[in-house]
């Protein structure tokens, strides 16, 4: 390796039509307010209260209003068990009685919730809410026991702890649902799916998260479908995960009701937790029989009324191989024609480094039109987009993306290795190997023998896996295999009784389809590793050019973040660790993106290996469940290495490396933010290099090199 000299730098019901009916509406000061011309509600809770809101009382609850963090209020509720009685279990019930909904669109934030694992957390979403008059007439409404649809999130669903205080990751995927819940003779059963997924996910805390549950198919007809979503509510121009189910399964044509209330709700679903108790907090509650208008699927309107967001932005959350040539473009807006967006306030962050002074902005204050042309061609950007409006609200918008492109990852000066084409028969290979596998109507396997579908490998010596024998839902691509291998993702959807086999069902997703695998056949689609659990291996045997130097990246989903090791294994048990993917959470398996492979310090891995070597990709963490089954991974891509910025407050302090960095290799420039009057500079790369200049931009220091 070679560095720079040292610069200085100074300075369902059965069919039947229901029908609507309407409620007095109530004064409700700064909380409630009526949508013109579109039949829905929003609550901010900026009031200080929920006016208008009916809420449970039985067990005892409290409802209280925090502060948020756009200087109103939010809707906290919280639960202890009754002492007594059949059911104790803690929950609240807070429903919007001014309107009865038949069709209906529902959304709501969830900014807080307890995040002790010891708590059995349902939280979410109520809808249709009334009395069980299918089964028994003409009963008044009870807000303690109600009858109606719920989308919810049951945090802290697969645990694994010790006893009471485990506040820690040891065991805990979310699982997000569609439900029933019924009033059954005065006792309150949650339950009764319309469609339930039960997937690899874990809500972050301190993060916030936007909830949507919606029916809007035509009245009277049956089934009902119903869809749900949940979105970061930092980046609200797609969903993270959505799912849809109907009335037809498991009777619930008898227990979801044709209309009702709609409002949110916390509940603890077992008695038997260290933590009984139920606490979540709410904000921004919207619902209407359509979604709220001005902006275009998959995005939706920020909760809180006239606050500025970003829309119709381009490139999409998770974009691969996005044109660099095509910089970012989005709409700054507040969906109002009064309240404008603070033009010198927008921010765009790449890599942590602000670029907003390249920004060009035009149009009008409330509409605002923005565009970033410096993006750099075989890149991954970790993007962050901030916006202030006139009254002085702020809000973000965070996004992944990569300017790869197809035909450079298929280049000579790539070296991909596909993460189910791992050793077989005891170490042995194939260098360059086809793609291979089955097309998505069961034909295949396409090119046996010169790709590696259906080869078997050995236990011990080309993976380890816990399992002992092939799992039937994951073994598409090598089937005489424990090893987890799958053309794109599943998920599991239960449409009836969680017990009865006869209702489970999957959805597919893909990555994006590479050349190598469309030239073969389009049918062909990429083939992933999956149902992965800590301290399992793959191997891979291939032969390097001992003159290349590579950066390393893995192509990943993941909904439990984990640390994924890439090791060279050498003669006899000698192990080399190259670095670590600290894989993050992209919150569920169709959201891939590329993980840089770094070292401890975390600077880029360089990987330099000479003729026919073994790498393992390891999961580098313990078995349980804080990490199981939430990692697929498609492929590695090593790429040539970039060069690396060092710095230091002196010339003779040690110089450490520069993670906030954004590297241009074409255009050898490299751009990092100013930290100190005084800076000294060094370039790491596989050759020699010099600082040719030095300018200022913005916040910026650039660098140019040769």
């Amino acid at each position: 390796m070679n560095t720079s000299p040292t610069v200085p730098l100074v300075r369902h019901p059965q069919p039947r039509l229901a029908k609507r009916q309407s409620l007095p509406l109530s004064v409700l000061a700064a909380t409630l307010v009526w949508v013109a011309g579109a039949s829905a509600q929003i609550s901010t809770f900026d009031g200080g209260n929920d006016a208008g809101w009916l809420r449970s009382t039985t067990p005892d609850a409290t409802f209280s209003f925090p502060p948020d963090a756009t200087g109103g209020h939010a809707y906290r509720l919280q639960g202890d068990p009754a002492r007594s009685g059949a059911e104790t279990n803690a929950r609240a019930f807070s429903y919007l009685t001014n309107r009865i909904y038949t069709n209906f669109f529902a959304a709501v934030d969830v900014v807080a919730w307890n995040t002790n694992q010891d708590c059995n957390l349902v939280l979410g979403l109520i809808a249709r809410a009334s009395s069980n008059e299918i089964l028994y007439g003409g009963v008044p409404f009870d807000p303690n026991r109600p009858t109606g649809l719920t989308l919810n999130v049951r945090v802290h669903n697969w645990r694994a702890y010790a006893g009471p205080g485990n506040t820690g990751p040891l065991g805990s995927r979310d699982q997000m649902s569609i439900w029933g819940i019924v009033n059954a003779a005065g006792t309150l059963m949650m339950g009764n799916p319309a469609a339930v997924t039960q997937v690899g996910f874990r809500w972050v805390p301190g993060r916030a998260y936007r909830l949507v549950l919606s029916n809007t198919n035509n009245l009277g007809d049956w089934p009902q479908y119903y869809t749900g979503a949940i979105y970061d509510v930092n980046d609200l121009t797609r969903p993270l995960l959505t799912m849809t189910g109907d009335d037809s399964y498991f009777g619930n044509s008898m227990y979801i009701p044709p209309y009702g209330y709609a409002g949110v709700f916390g509940y603890h679903l077992s008695d038997g937790d260290p933590d009984p108790t139920m606490d979540v907090t709410f904000d921004n509650f919207y619902v209407g029989e359509t979604p709220p208008p001005g902006v275009a699927a998959p995005g939706i309107p920020h909760g809180l009324p006239g606050a500025p967001q970003v829309v119709n932005r381009s490139p999409a959350s998770f974009q691969n191989f996005h044109p660099a040539a095509s910089g970012i473009t989005f709409q700054a807006t507040t969906l109002t024609t009064t309240n404008g967006v603070k033009a010198d306030a927008i921010k765009l962050y790449l890599n942590c480094v602000n670029v907003s002074a390249d920004l060009a902005i035009s149009g009008e204050a409330t509409n605002l039109s923005v565009a970033y042309a410096g993006l750099a061609a075989n890149t991954v950007y970790q993007a962050r987009i901030e916006l202030e409006d006139t009254l002085g609200r702020c809000t973000t918008n965070e996004f992944t993306f990569d300017t790869f492109s197809d035909a450079y990852l298929a280049s000579g000066d790539v070296k991909i290795i596909e993460c189910e084409d791992y050793d077989y028969a005891g170490g042995q290979f194939l260098n360059n190997p086809l793609a291979s596998g089955y097309l998505t109507n069961g034909t295949g396997p396409i090119n046996a023998g010169s790709g590696y579908v259906e080869l078997s490998g050995t236990a011990g010596l080309d993976f380890f896996d816990h399992n002992s024998g092939p799992n039937l839902e994951a073994n598409a691509f090598r089937s005489g295999d424990p090893v987890g291998t799958q053309q794109g993702n599943y998920g599991a959807f239960y449409y009836a009784d969680v017990n009865e086999l006869s209702g489970i069902g999957y959805s597919q997703y893909y990555d994006t389809q590479r050349s190598k695998y469309a030239n073969v056949n389009p049918a062909l689609h990429e083939y992933i590793v999956t149902r992965l659990e800590g301290s399992e291996w793959l191997n891979y045997t291939r032969v390097f050019e001992g003159t290349r130097h590579y950066n390393a990246y893995l192509r990943t989903a993941c909904g439990l973040a984990q640390p994924v090791a890439f090791q060279h294994i050498a003669a006899g048990p000698a192990t080399n660790t190259l670095g670590r993917f600290e894989v993050p959470s992209t919150f569920y398996h169709h959201n891939y993106q590329y993980v840089p492979l770094r070292t401890a310090d975390g600077t880029l891995s360089v990987v330099n290996l000479s003729g026919t070597a073994t790498v393992r990709l390891l999961l580098d963490s313990l078995r349980n469940d804080a990490t199981k089954y939430g990692l697929a991974m498609n492929y590695v891509a090593l790429v040539p290495a970039a060069p690396q910025l060092l710095s230091a407050a002196a010339v003779n302090d040690v110089f450490t490396p520069e993670t906030c960095v954004l590297v241009d290799a074409e255009a050898k420039k490299i751009t990092v933010p100013q930290r100190d009057s005084t800076r000294f500079y060094r370039i790491l790369w596989t050759q020699p290099v010099r600082i040719t200049g030095i300018a200022f931009a913005g916040e910026n220091v650039i660098l140019n090199y040769q």
